[in-house]
């Protein structure tokens, strides 16, 4: 019985490093909001194909916007982290026309990095009809080396009583007098 216990929990392990391994070996990030939940704003769906890269290497990252409109404009505004180098010079905004046989409009961008971290490119999508004009942000992530998000605070964490964590942060007040009675 202790053999078959050991045995069954060197599988789960195996199976479980694996696992990670080909997590980390999976270069390819894909995400899509087509039937997720969206605040109410512009009707924009995003996807979006991403390139996991190394220090210095250039990742590919193919934006696709799609919307059901027939006509109208989609303005897209691209801000790209400043830690990124913007290699193919795409301009920071971009103007489709929507026509009634085109679905989708794309965004072909060449990002590279010299830190290791997690960065974002943000784009700002305002769709210009006839009758209103409605915006939508979106918010696409960039693994550059290890791909760790930074975090840099100067807050002092504590837990209190129930363990819950609590931070702790200088406060300053200024006290007026007044000497008018």
């Amino acid at each position: 019985m202790k053999i078959l216990k050991l045995l069954i929990s060197c599988l789960i392990v195996a199976g479980l490093i694996s696992h990670v391994v080909y997590a980390k070996n999976n270069k390819i990030v894909e995400e899509t909001t087509i039937g997720k939940y969206q605040k109410p704003g512009a009707p924009i769906e995003l996807s979006f194909k991403s390139t996991r890269v190394g220090l210095d290497e250039v990742s590919d990252i193919n934006i696709s916007l799609s919307t059901a409109l027939k006509s109208g404009d989609i303005e897209v505004s691209i801000n790209i982290d400043e830690n990124l180098q913007n290699i193919n010079n795409i301009d920071d905004k971009i103007i489709f026309n929507i026509s009634a046989e085109k679905k989708s409009y794309n965004i072909n961008l060449k990002i590279s990095g010299a830190n290791n971290g997690l960065y974002y490119i943000r784009l700002l999508t305002k769709v210009k009809t006839d009758s209103s004009n409605k915006t939508r942000a979106f918010a696409i992530p960039v693994y550059i080396g290890d791909g760790q998000l930074k975090h840099r605070t100067n807050q002092l964490m504590k837990k209190d009583n129930n363990g819950e964590n609590i931070s702790i942060s200088k406060g300053e007040e200024e006290i007026l007098i007044s000497n008018s009675i």
